[in-house]
């Protein structure tokens, strides 16, 4: 199970390091960009600034871990060139046209169209990667009487159907209200019955709606470059140097495989084969750390139903992996590998699972303790304290799992994103309540079925 799972359009804020207590700040920030330094700063002076607008398939923070293509591109130019990279996340266009007359990062990444008005005075860097535009719809959408399409105007590619498609003559109508992933989330509600966005963004977006499909090429393939301040001549030209010779690299090859191929989804088949015996050929290994730990085995069973369906050796989006699927980060916190088996996989599962039940030690109802763990193994706790903070903020109850799962969910509009307070970004949140919600009864199931 993944979550890519993402302010998508709207800002990302990347929470580089938090207390596990949930004490809640309320204090007024007037600056909503937060730096996410990549190694120690302050031990290096000599650092490249990027500026990065935040793009679904660009940039996420997954489980609490940033992971996205355009981030894990500036990780290997940052190897490369033995210079720290910090970055920063745009809010909108607007902002990152003004950045780009300050010249005051070395790289801007926003999909700008490569037209007169932009190119001829900046320096850019060669392509880093190629997209398409591509028409998206809810599943239950009219496809009989001719509807607008919306697309975001930000949109950098120019959009055109086949003349045999059924939608060549539908009204495109350009939306300067909402961001792309604000649209999807329409979209997945019924609201709006179309939009065009880049085929990255949808196959990064999908998996989190169950109402969307792709249903055809909306134009021609276009370019994805990185801008470059033209005052760094010999900076720039190193760039492009790298970003030719490591196009031609496996680890590249990978990478859009990970990101951008619609089978790098972690699928989860249906477990049909009832045991009658117990849940699952596990059952003695998640009853034994779970006695350790001190949870009910029967939650921790159902948390592993959920996201693979007892199928070991998965690896899902961001290198999550095994019964448990854990993130490699977590791997390596607490000292296995992909290569340790399947004990080891829900030993640290659970103590991970041990570790978010500590973050929420004022929540005294046990139950209502559960639906925050279940939400934070999906999300990362930094989501979930977001809406904490949201929540107390507007005066309703952060322990309580109904309230704040209301504003887990807001967190994928630009208001919420936006808010001081949210110190994680944006987060198409009705994934990780739905995910807590089907744990949750799952386990209550399990406990009728398994006393």
């Amino acid at each position: 199970m993944f979550l890519i799972a993402l302010g998508f359009g709207v800002g990302l804020f990347l929470i580089t390091s938090f207390s596990t207590s949930t004490k809640l700040e309320l204090t007024s920030q007037k600056n909503t960009e937060v730096t996410i330094p990549m190694i120690d700063t302050e031990t290096d002076p000599d650092v490249i600034h990027v500026l990065l607008l935040f793009h679904a398939a660009d940039y996420f923070v997954y489980k609490g871990v940033p992971i996205g293509f355009q981030y894990e591109l500036l990780r290997e130019l940052e190897k490369e060139l033995g210079r720290n990279i910090e970055i920063k996340i745009g809010n909108n266009q607007k902002q990152m046209l003004k950045e780009i007359h300050r010249n005051c990062y070395e790289i801007i990444i926003t999909d700008f169209a490569p037209s007169r008005f932009i190119f001829p005075y900046l320096a850019h860097s060669i392509p880093h990667s190629y997209s398409h535009p591509v028409l998206v719809s809810g599943i239950k959408t009219d496809t009989v009487s001719v509807q607008p399409i919306l697309v975001s105007a930000d949109f950098p590619a120019k959009l055109s159907f086949d003349h045999e498609s059924p939608y060549y003559k539908y009204p495109v109508q350009r939306c300067s209200d909402f961001s792309t992933e604000e649209l999807f989330e329409m979209a997945d509600n019924g609201e709006i019955p179309y939009l065009i966005c880049d085929y990255y963004q949808a196959i990064t977006l999908i998996p989190f709606y169950s109402n969307i499909q792709i249903l055809e090429k909306a134009g021609s393939q276009f370019e994805r470059r990185w801008i470059l301040n033209r005052k760094n001549v010999q900076l720039n030209d190193n760039i492009n140097r790298w970003l030719l010779d490591f196009k031609k690299t496996r680890k590249y090859n990978w990478l859009v495989r990970k990101y951008f191929s619609q089978e790098s989804t972690l699928i989860n088949a249906s477990f049909t084969k009832k045991n009658k015996n117990g849940i699952s050929q596990f059952d003695p290994l998640i009853k034994k750390y779970a006695q350790q730990y001190n949870f009910d085995w029967r939650f921790v069973a159902s948390i592993i139903c959920q996201e693979t369906k007892f199928m070991p050796e998965l690896t899902g989006r961001g290198g999550s992996f095994g019964l448990m699927q854990l993130m490699p980060v977590t791997m390596e916190y607490y000292g296995i590998s992909e290569n340790d088996g399947d004990e080891a996989n829900i030993r640290v599962g659970i103590q991970h699972l041990n570790s978010l039940r500590k973050a929420f030690d004022e929540i005294e109802n046990e139950e209502e303790k559960l639906y925050f763990v279940a939400a934070a193994y999906n999300a990362g706790r930094g989501h979930i304290f977001d809406a904490q903070r949201l929540c107390a903020k507007y005066e309703e109850d952060y322990k309580k799992w109904k309230d704040v799962s209301k504003y887990l969910k807001l967190k994928s509009q630009r208001e919420y994103a936006t808010d001081p307070l949210v110190k994680s970004g944006y987060f198409p949140g009705a994934q990780a309540v739905r995910y807590a919600q089907h744990v949750m009864e799952r386990y209550n199931g399990y406990k009728a079925a398994y006393p």
